[in-house]
């Protein structure tokens, strides 16, 4: 019995030597066998959108050809990465450079212009010195009853100075008022020829023998045309006139149609520039011009009362 149990206490011992070492071999297998992350959790770490792990499982063999790729990969990044503000900070300074050169060449190119402008502002000055902010003298009373004249006929229908029907003669304080009722005294002038052959040839001669009243072009020559018309020599008048050394027609005759008939729509390209106030700046006209002015205009406004039918 002793012998049966020592034989079968041996065989248990076998047996369990037997099963000893696969379940020691299936420990080691198990424990050697290491940790495998999947590719993505492992390219997440490296590029820092998860963190890393801190147990022993993260740890692999130094030949591990994936992760010889994924260090290099990272260190890469991590290059990159302190690279950055180095590149930033180049990008910076050359911004900082370029903005000034960009502002020097704003602002010779604005001196550029600006030194254009004021040649062009004291080309000007030279060319218009005689042009200055006037302010114009109050209108006398031939002049105020002759604008009325020339509103109540209609000459004054298309001004934009006078805003109703009533007529404002503080409107008539701009050049462009003045300019315009200028224009229609011709008009005026044209409608009612049949006034020029009762005018006093005396009142005008004594006008004309003045001069010109301005260096406007139509003013000279209507001026000229009256000359002609009394026989006024151009020199008598040119070589003492303040105005010569300016004037473009010096001395210049008038030969045309006009001159043989004296047209009342050339009186007034004269005659109403003084009333007006629209002579010259450098001129100064004596009373006696003043004088006859005023008896011309008001002649002309009685026989527009009288005598004559207008044309219209």
């Amino acid at each position: 019995m002793a012998i049966l149990l020592k034989s079968v206490l041996q065989n248990q011992t076998f047996f369990k030597s037997l099963l000893k070492p696969s379940i020691t071999c299936r420990n080691l297998t198990s424990s050697s066998e290491p940790y495998k992350k999947p590719l993505s959790v492992l390219f997440e770490e490296v590029v820092g959108l998860r963190p890393k792990s801190e147990t022993n499982e993260i740890v692999e063999e130094e030949g591990n050809e994936l992760k010889r790729k994924l260090s290099e990969l990272e260190r890469k990044l991590i290059e990159l990465k302190q690279s950055e503000p180095v590149r930033r900070k180049k990008q910076k300074e050359k911004v900082v450079v370029a903005i000034p050169d960009q502002t020097e060449k704003s602002h010779n190119l604005s001196t550029l212009f600006k030194s254009d402008e004021e040649k062009d502002m004291k080309k000007n000055i030279r060319e218009r010195e005689d042009d200055v902010i006037r302010v114009y003298k109050e209108l006398p009373l031939e002049m105020v009853s002759f604008v009325k004249l020339l509103h109540k006929e209609g000459y004054l229908n298309n001004a934009n100075f006078i805003p109703g029907e009533k007529l404002d003669l503080g409107s008539l304080d701009e050049e462009y008022a003045r300019t315009f009722v200028k224009f229609a005294a011709e008009k005026f002038g044209k409608d009612h020829q049949e006034i020029a052959k009762w005018l006093s040839g005396s009142d005008l001669k004594n006008i004309v023998l003045f001069g010109c009243p301005s260096l406007e072009k139509r003013a000279i020559f209507a001026a000229k045309t009256l000359r002609n018309f009394f026989s006024i020599p151009e020199n008598s008048v040119c070589d003492r006139c303040v105005l010569k050394d300016k004037c473009k027609f010096p001395n210049q005759s008038v030969w045309d149609g006009k001159a043989k008939i004296l047209h009342l729509s050339v009186v007034m390209k004269v005659i109403t520039l003084y009333p007006l106030d629209l002579t010259h700046p450098k001129l100064q006209v004596p009373q006696e011009v003043q004088d006859s002015v005023s008896r011309v205009m008001t002649e002309i406004q009685n026989l527009s009362r009288t005598i004559c039918t207008p044309l219209r």
